[in-house]
């Protein structure tokens, strides 16, 4: 069992357990710093979705750092059952809804409306970035406002859909982060 550290706000060094395999690959405490470090004035009473969820840590960090809730989706079993502990354990259950679901069938369906920021950290290496990003700026009831957050590999291509703006984007390690913004 491995842990990842909450990097900041009112859950600050708390741990998040986690058990490593190599489709689990959890956001560096260095990029969610600097994450919500561009996020920290705007953060508070955000309503947040995080997709592809994993551990949590994304959605969790936002619950700590003043968003108002955080609805995790995670389609394999372990970890969503982890995110459940992981939330019960933290005392956050109040400010959360985990669903056991497909991220590409639930957006479909879904009204998105809600949403201030979209954590988007899919699995390398299995195209979902695109087609997720496609899916969200398709979705009608994505408010213009919406800000998404893109984790992905630096070796990977991805085209950004027209209607997004890049925000803030930053290079660490492999990974390449960008804050999009729906406000085009």
């Amino acid at each position: 069992m491995k842990n990842i550290r909450i990097t900041g706000g009112i859950l600050k060094g708390k741990n998040i357990p986690f058990e490593f395999k190599n489709t689990l690959r959890p956001t560096s405490s260095k990029l969610r710093e600097i994450l919500f470090n561009w996020l920290q004035f705007e953060i508070s009473n955000y309503e947040c979705l995080d997709l592809f969820a994993g551990t949590g840590a994304l959605g969790i960090e936002a619950l700590s750092r003043g968003a108002k809730k955080t609805v995790f989706i995670e389609i394999n079993k372990k970890n969503y059952l982890g995110i459940k502990s992981i939330v019960k354990n933290l005392g956050i259950e109040e400010a959360s809804m985990i669903l056991f679901k497909d991220c590409i069938s639930w957006i479909k369906k879904s009204d998105l409306s809600r949403f201030n920021l979209i954590f988007l950290d899919a699995p390398f290496n299995e195209e979902l970035e695109e087609k997720t990003l496609r899916l969200l700026t398709s979705n009608k009831s994505l408010k213009p406002s919406c800000k998404i957050y893109l984790e992905y590999s630096k070796f990977s291509i991805i085209e950004i859909p027209a209607s997004l703006k890049i925000l803030k984007e930053k290079n660490v390690g492999d990974v390449k982060a960008l804050l999009l913004s729906n406000e085009n």
